[in-house]
């Protein structure tokens, strides 16, 4: 299967793919924009094909990349798959559809009488950036002949599950990622993941049964996607049964994929707490990954310098004990943050520690490649505490090359103060 990802990734490297950036007044590389159709006043019923999205960058006005994802219903409408969804009204904008675009690629604010030359029906959009108190525009615009940009931050071949992007590829197995390298102007390098690890210990009430699961047991589908020039969406689905006639099927997973990062939000419900039926339950989630010797781990609790990734575990990692939602690795100006997110009853729960395991001689199977260098991620304790409700949860992986130390602050101060966005029409000013 590695050799196919091979294969396949170098018949989408042919393929023409753009670096986003430089930014333009908001210096936010990692943050999507969408925009409902309902917030744009005039737009539902247009035809998607007369759509453009326009910035201005130094008086002059320029098609940036956009997609519109439609809905079907309450859910996002992926064409492509074994059980794809279709949009309600396809081809035409619906109340529910989205406007998406990257918010780096904002522009300043234009001149109407320029605004005018672009269509009939124009839209400003206003991003305000809280963090930097800096404004940036763009202009949605119909007409019979709208300019479109030719770039394309983001592909997909569904063959292989692979994504691919200026500054990463990724590739998944049975819905689960397997393969992940890093992009530069010179190409992307080696396969630096062994796997996902998702395992869980359980024991039944009174000792009656204990389970180690991992994630290889059970079933994962990926079930529909779609691929457009600014994120590729895929929805999978994932089932775990774990004997006696119990079955933990979670609730069908979407993956966003971006120019320079991953979003994957999910949710679950329970019906009734845990604690009704288990006595314990532990879970890990993290990468394992191959050989990062050389690079360093940076996260709440460690030493300004990190630790140093080199196979083997000295005392301060054998007693490394912290809690924390992010943590990021880097060699040199090369660097990727993971940060995970919980909804407030999830937190109240749920302690969520660090994992890190630097150990080239490890055994923890199932694994394509033994040793762990490192294995990184969380775990959950106190999961049987959880009472009967609904919960959310968010992870996101980052690139954060080119990297300078203490950049993770302003990702994070970026993720707890989001983008306002304002709608206007463009002669409203």
């Amino acid at each position: 299967m590695l050799a196919l990802l091979v294969v396949l990734s170098s018949r989408v490297g042919a393929e023409r793919l753009d670096a986003l950036g430089p930014c333009g007044p908001v210096d936010r590389p990692y943050d999507p924009v969408e925009v409902a159709a309902s917030k744009l006043p005039g737009l539902k019923g247009t035809p998607i094909a007369r759509l453009a999205v326009v910035a201005f960058r130094g008086g002059h006005g320029r098609p940036i990349p956009f997609q519109v994802d439609q809905r079907s219903g309450h859910k996002l409408a992926l064409p492509e798959g074994s059980e794809p969804t279709r949009p309600a009204h396809l081809g035409v904008v619906g109340p529910d559809d989205l406007v998406v675009f990257m918010a780096c690629d904002a522009g300043e604010r234009a001149a109407p009488a320029e605004v005018a030359k672009l269509g009939a029906l124009s839209r400003e959009i206003h991003l305000d950036d809280p963090v930097d108190h800096r404004a940036g525009f763009v202009y949605l615009v119909a007409t019979d002949s709208p300019p479109a940009s030719a770039a394309r931050y983001v592909t997909y071949e569904p063959h292989g599950d692979l994504v691919t992007t200026a500054r990463y590829r990724v590739g998944m197995v049975n819905a689960l990622p397997n393969y992940f390298a890093v992009g530069s102007d010179g190409g992307f390098g080696p396969n630096l993941l062994d796997g996902l690890r998702l395992r869980a210990d359980a024991t039944l009430l009174a000792d009656l049964a204990h389970w180690q699961l991992n994630e290889q047991q059970g079933e994962h589908q990926l079930v529909a996607w779609k691929a457009g020039p600014v994120r590729v969406v895929r929805r999978s689905l994932h089932e775990v049964r774990i004997g006696l006639g119990i079955h933990l099927t979670a609730a069908r997973a979407h993956s966003y994929f971006y120019p320079r990062h991953v979003f994957g939000p999910g949710s679950m419900k329970l019906p009734v707490s845990p604690g009704w039926v288990f006595r314990d339950i532990t879970a890990l989630g993290g990468a394992d990954f191959r050989d990062l010797r050389g690079w360093r781990y940076h996260a709440p609790g460690t030493p300004p310098e990190g630790f140093h990734v080199d196979g083997h575990m000295d005392d301060a990692e054998r007693t490394f004990d912290a809690t924390g939602d992010w943590f990021v690795l880097a060699h040199g100006e090369q660097a990727l943050m993971m940060v995970t997110r919980m909804s407030e009853n999830l937190r109240r729960a749920v302690r969520l520690k660090l994992v890190y395991v630097d150990d080239a001689d490890r055994h923890a199977p199932p694994e394509a490649v033994a040793g762990s260098v490192p294995l990184v991620g969380y775990r959950g304790l106190d999961v049987e505490r959880l009472p009967a409700d609904r919960y959310q949860f968010q992870l996101r992986i980052f690139n954060l090359t080119p990297y300078h130390a203490g950049d993770e602050r302003r990702v994070l101060s970026q993720l707890d103060a989001p983008l306002r966005v304002d709608v206007t029409p463009a002669d409203g000013h």
